[in-house]
């Protein structure tokens, strides 16, 4: 199915099946469900991100203190600053239309970081209350396992003095696991969410279709995205000692790889 030459942040109609689509004369097709990469690959997403925002750092960098001040105002406001998750998918949604635009144009267009509130909405939103809902599930998780271990130590503190050790050790485990179970259900909401503004602003899949090709795409890639995340993680610990200033690069640096990651399971030339 071939699809004619379109505007990179308006993308025209598509009903993507289990196929390879031809995107356009330059000979890029689109890969359903993404491809498998070696592992290195992780590493290669942040410095592909970091060599495509270079040429325009400088607006980039803009572009990152517009962001953090847009989501530190809505940090302040009762009620809304809960929902920050539910939003932030649609100012990604920008990220990659700024993205597609510079890929194709050259020129950072900062207006763009605002485009899903006109196009995309409902699905954007969607993705955003998936991973809402995905956050809150690991908060009560997290609550009734390691609550129930706190709850042990208190009462028996209160019952006969210092809790015994075996109890200490029992209640630490128990707050591990609490943990541990967080953080996967943490990383199945990220499989499930990652691409899909890529997928639903560059291609215009529908949310279920998007959800269900990032969730294959991360189930191919699991050794590279977890050396991605654990190197980006250490970049940004870095970045953040000199009184955070090395955040005003790496902040954009990691929105970037929304489509740097994208690109590479997604797209072959």
């Amino acid at each position: 199915m071939t699809q004619q030459d379109h505007n990179p942040y308006t993308p025209p109609e598509s009903n993507v099946e289990d196929v390879t689509v031809v995107l356009d004369k330059t000979g890029e097709t689109f890969i359903p469900g993404g491809q498998a990469v070696p592992a290195g690959e992780g590493v290669n997403w942040i410095t592909q991100a970091w060599n495509f925002m270079k040429p325009k750092l400088g607006m980039w960098v803009v572009l990152g203190i517009v962001l953090f001040v847009i989501l530190m105002i809505i940090s302040f406001i009762p009620f809304l600053n809960i929902l920050t998750a539910v939003i932030m998918p649609i100012f990604v949604g920008g990220i990659i239309a700024i993205c597609e635009k510079q890929r194709m144009t050259g020129e950072v267009d900062l207006g763009l970081l605002f485009s899903g509130f006109q196009k995309n909405l409902g699905s954007l939103l969607g993705v955003g209350a998936i991973m809402f809902g995905i956050m809150i599930l690991a908060i009560i998780v997290m609550f009734v396992v390691g609550g129930s271990a706190m709850l042990a130590m208190a009462v028996g503190s209160q019952a006969g003095g210092d809790p015994s050790m075996a109890m200490a050790g029992a209640s630490g485990g128990m707050m591990f696991l609490a943990f541990l179970l967080m953080m996967v259900i943490y990383l199945v909401g990220y499989a499930l969410t990652w691409f899909a503004p890529a997928l639903i602003v560059v291609h215009n899949l529908p949310l279920g279709q998007a959800v269900s090709m990032s969730l294959s795409a991360v189930k191919k890639n699991i050794v590279p995205g977890l050396l991605f995340f654990l190197v980006m993680g250490i970049i940004m610990f870095v970045s953040a000692l000199p009184f955070g200033l090395g955040l005003l690069i790496t902040m954009p640096l990691f929105l970037v790889t929304y489509y740097t990651t994208y690109r590479s399971l997604f797209i072959a030339k």
